[in-house]
């Protein structure tokens, strides 16, 4: 396996705020076959014989995966680069946000202000990027080995066994939603930023697992196949699952995330590992067992109406008090939380804050009406 390792000292000269001398960075490029991805494995193998685009719930197992390889072969070897970032300050590392660094996920690992949220915590930050990683992969071992290698690299072996928090945008709900189901005891919480193919985020084995899904309104892609059908589905999960899901739509918002996105984002990831993540968790021990929550502990928000559209003001209170219809209404883990979520949907950005869609890009869907979507998202 190839590989270059190497540590950057933090000197961010951009960003004032984000000058800290002692925070540390390491980066790793290995070559790993396309078979890893889940592009590859939705083609290749059992799940093909099913309507994967609509049930991304795979029962695919790491043997099956590994017997599809040996028959269909690993494919192209390519680079795929990973990247750790430790906070000054800290000998124990508390969690990990990882991020795919597909679409926004480049932009989220470098702003500061997550990192801020990073030292506050205790956190690390570490993002992947490539071809064989980008949309999710297999086995989750995969991150697991990168994560204990840092860690013997950095001097915090403590990374091996930390929670994880996902965060995927667009495809990269391929990571996010699907590691979460398939990991769901390491994970506290998961977002699926604009997400490319929205039945990715119906994964049963992650219903206790706290999740956000948020939409741009004006995004094309939550166009495809409908608006109506890709809001359905978190509604399915909370009154099927009793999910501790919860769904937005930014008013307004392109295909990618804005400035007034993101403290709605940390918002959700401080309340949900200050539910989840034991006080006197210690992952130097290992894997770190998190709190259970009870679906009646949080609050209720109705969701947004699409004949509405743009902002609205959403009814929030205690799941015991919630007036609406509590089987299909975005779970919220606590009151903090709900009225970060309640005041995000009722504001309407100014035009200057509006994000532009990208241009399609080459391969991209064809008509609205159409159920399978382009996997270039």
């Amino acid at each position: 396996m190839k590989t270059a390792f190497g540590l950057i000292a933090v000197l961010l000269l951009a960003s004032p705020c984000a000058v800290h001398a002692a925070d540390k960075e390491f980066t790793e490029t290995i070559q790993l076959p396309v078979s890893h991805g889940t592009d590859w494995i939705g083609k290749n193998t059992t799940v093909k014989d099913t309507k994967w685009w609509l049930d991304w719930d795979w029962k695919l197992t790491d043997e099956q995966w590994r017997q599809a390889v040996k028959e269909k072969g690993e494919g192209e070897r390519l680079d795929a680069k990973f990247d750790l970032w430790l906070p000054e300050g800290v000998d124990v590392v508390k969690g990990i946000v990882v991020i795919s660094g597909w679409g926004s996920g480049n932009q989220l690992f470098l702003r500061p202000d997550l990192r801020a949220l990073g030292r506050e915590l205790h956190l690390a930050l570490f993002k992947f990027n490539g071809k064989p990683v980008d949309h999710g992969f297999r086995p989750c071992s995969l991150l697991y080995e990168r994560l204990q290698a840092f860690g013997e690299k950095s001097g915090h072996p403590e990374l091996a066994n930390a929670p994880l928090f996902l965060y995927g945008h667009s495809n990269g709900t391929g990571f996010s939603a699907l590691f979460a189901g398939r990991e769901a005891p390491r994970v506290w919480g998961w977002v699926s930023m604009r997400p490319g193919y929205t039945y990715q985020v119906y994964q049963p084995r992650a219903a206790q697992v706290p999740g956000l899904v948020i939409f741009g309104e004006d995004d094309e892609f939550f166009a495809r196949p409908s608006q109506k059908e890709n809001l359905a589905i978190i509604p399915t999960g909370r009154k099927k699952l009793d999910a501790q899901w919860n769904v937005l739509v930014e008013p307004k918002g392109g295909h990618f995330p804005c400035e007034r996105t993101w403290p709605l984002v940390y918002s959700f990831l401080r309340h949900t590992f200050n539910a989840r993540v034991p006080v006197d968790a210690d992952p130097c021990k290992g894997p770190v067992k998190l709190n259970t929550l009870a679906t009646e502990s949080g609050y209720l928000g109705q969701n947004w109406d699409l004949a509405k559209g743009d902002g609205q003001v959403l009814p929030i209170a205690p799941c015991a008090q919630f007036n609406g219809d509590k089987t299909v209404a975005s779970w919220l883990v606590n009151a903090a939380y709900a009225a970060d979520w309640q005041a995000f949907q009722r504001e309407i950005p100014p035009p200057s804050d509006k994000p532009k869609t990208p241009a399609k890009p080459a391969g991209s869907p064809g008509p609205a009406s159409s159920t399978k979507r382009n996997s270039n998202l």
